[in-house]
């Protein structure tokens, strides 16, 4: 792992005064005072997933633009993360910048705490995923482009699929909901919400198999949930050392993970984004919906690394005569070669399975809705390390 220090981006006091303390709590750092050198350094490391190089980068917000600065952290170059480091910054552009998947800020007077921080946990995280993909763990995310698209059902109703289909039954599979603050996947399967995230996030080394198995909701189908009660009170910025413990467990437990995201995304977001085999964008087909979706896009493969497959799931669509989706010119125009699913609206299906607290794919399983969310489950199945197809209809 190699750290440098970009000193030519500002100079002054505050920054030589960094450099200092950096230099007696990171021994290895190399001070860059040009571009060229920067350049050199990290053409002659070349920087991989495994091995990255950091790059710490103070800047002067008050003569520096952040976009330029979110521009550098976009370009995304492999295994290469900036840490920029400036005396303040707005929480809008803090969230942009975490949404590159590339960089990350920390506070002038809090460093190098901060920074060594922010080294530990991606390294964490690096280490979480390689525990994970030995372990064989097949990874699917549902990442919302907005609010209220259906993502927790579309999620709930795959996983249920999988454990229903002939061919997967057999499959441990486990729904993690990190939907914090408004959890409703519990509300859906009518079973009690038994995730307690907060007793991680105090102290996520206290988390064993005894405790993990008290986490656990079990629904009939075989379906396994992590899913705490919603508390509005509940801070969603969960550290990346409680979401590695808990991963660790979960990968040592089950075949399969779904994940349930919400639509906002925090500085953990990323990072779970980047464990996944695939990764499932969900919206709706409407105009302002597919530029929602083309954006959230955009930001899921900016992520490094990025998930191995990236699929579009249009919620919701109308059905027209003999079937035909309305509005699929749209969606070509905007979305062109992306891989898409299209889940129909069946509100009779949807309702009387949200008023009974039994899912889709059970109650009403020949409806156009578990029909095609059974495509999901179709293409889960076939991205799993050792997966099959599902068995016929």
């Amino acid at each position: 792992m190699k750290i440098y220090l970009f000193t030519a981006s500002i100079q002054s006091d505050g920054v030589t005064d960094l450099a200092r303390r950096l230099s007696d709590a990171l021994p290895t750092l190399r001070k860059l005072g040009t571009l060229e050198e920067l350049k050199a350094a990290v053409k002659s490391d070349v920087p991989t997933n495994d091995e990255p190089v950091y790059i710490i980068y103070p800047i002067d917000t008050a003569s520096y633009s952040l976009d330029s600065v979110i521009s550098i952290a976009e370009q995304n170059n492999v295994g290469i993360f900036y840490i920029f480091v400036s005396k303040d910054i707005s929480a809008s552009d803090y969230k942009r910048l975490i949404r590159s998947g590339s960089a990350d800020w920390a506070a002038l007077s809090s460093a190098p705490q901060e920074i060594l921080e922010i080294i530990s946990r991606r390294s964490s995280v690096q280490q979480a995923s390689t525990e994970t993909n030995e372990g064989n763990l097949a990874i699917t995310a549902f990442v919302p482009s907005s609010g209220g698209v259906g993502n927790t059902t579309l999620a709930l109703e795959t996983a249920v699929q999988l454990k229903l289909d002939k061919a997967t039954c057999g499959r441990s599979v486990c729904l993690l909901d990190l939907n914090i603050q408004s959890s409703n996947v519990c509300d859906y399967l009518d079973i009690e919400p038994r995730l307690r995230i907060e007793e991680i996030a105090s102290d996520p080394g206290r988390l064993d198999a005894q405790l993990f198995d008290q986490f656990v909701s079990h629904h009939s189908s075989g379906l396994n949930v992590l899913a705490g009660p919603r508390n509005k009170n509940m801070s969603q910025d969960l550290s990346i050392a409680a979401l590695e413990v808990l991963f660790r467990m979960i990968s040592k437990r089950y075949d399969w993970l779904m994940i349930d995201l919400p639509p906002t995304w925090f500085g953990w977001t990323s990072q779970v984004i980047s464990l996944c085999d695939l990764a499932v964008v969900t919206g709706f087909n409407t105009v302002p919906g597919l530029r929602q979706i083309a954006e959230t896009l955009d930001a899921v493969r900016g992520i490094e690394p990025p998930p191995r497959q990236v699929v579009v799931g249009l919620n919701r669509c109308e059905a027209q005569l003999f079937g035909k989706i309305a509005g699929g010119v749209h969606v070509k125009k905007v979305l062109r070669d992306e891989k898409l699913f299209y889940v129909r609206d069946e509100p009779a299906a949807t309702n009387y399975s949200l008023n009974t607290g039994v899912p889709v794919a059970i109650a009403s399983r020949s409806s156009k809705i578990s029909k095609d969310i059974r495509a999901f489950a179709a293409l889960f199945a076939l991205v799993a390390p050792g997966g099959q197809a599902l068995s016929a209809i």
